[in-house]
């Protein structure tokens, strides 16, 4: 079942599980593009999230809305927020300007001749046992926070192919997107919750406490 966030005529946000992919590969079990268009007309995909990675993500309804869409994807005006827990003491803000390359069937890395990438990490809460940290992204390349991450030597808890498979899944929570909707020119930010698993891991790992709403962290870190 689809838990949706924002909808109308043209746009369609939901609150992508993580464990679900979200189109279909050769061997995969129904998908997220196929349920949300169970819910309405046929949907075009604007965005990907890895299997693992959960949180908002969103579809055009209207093929007349695309080009604008991706002038918008391409001028960098859909920004994208996202929270994670990751490795380690990471106590500074930073910016990862790093080129990312493929170097095996599915994995990426850092290397010279690649496609650029930026990211900025901000930490909202640092401790030897992980750290909570909000992450923005300025370019939108496949795995682009989870290599840069561990690139810089603090790799996303739970991250099986960059780090450890010590979580249930890479800690990674798509926040926030923010756009220019398509039809009428108004500024358009849609949120989503952090799920369970989230919260128990940086409870678990003492980033926060039972009490604490780790919302109201971000908003003031």
């Amino acid at each position: 079942m689809l838990d949706i966030l924002y909808e109308d005529s043209a746009l369609l946000f939901v609150n992508k599980p993580a464990g679900i992919v979200v189109q279909r590969g050769y061997d995969e079990e129904p998908v997220l593009l196929e349920l949300a268009a169970l819910h309405t007309q046929p949907l075009f995909l604007m965005q990907r999230l890895d299997r693992g990675t959960s949180g908002v993500m969103f579809f055009s309804k209207l093929a007349s809305i695309n080009a604008n869409l991706t002038r918008q994807f391409e001028g960098k005006r859909i920004r994208k927020r996202y929270l994670a827990i990751c490795e380690g003491e990471l106590g500074e803000r930073q910016t990862i300007d790093a080129p990312l390359v493929r170097i095996g069937p599915i994995s990426f890395g850092v290397g010279d001749g690649g496609k650029r990438a930026i990211t900025i990490v901000s930490p909202i809460r640092a401790t030897k046992s992980g750290s909570l940290v909000a992450v923005d992204l300025l370019t939108g390349r496949t795995h682009q926070i989870r290599v840069h991450l561990a690139a810089i030597g603090h790799p996303l808890a739970g991250d099986w192919l960059y780090g450890q498979r010590n979580e249930p899944r890479p800690m990674l929570h798509a926040r926030e997107l923010s756009m220019t909707h398509p039809l009428t020119n108004e500024p358009l930010r849609v949120g989503a919750a952090l799920p369970d698993d989230f919260r128990r891991t940086a409870e678990e790992r003492g980033i926060v406490s039972r009490n604490e709403d780790i919302m109201t962290l971000c908003q003031s870190g």
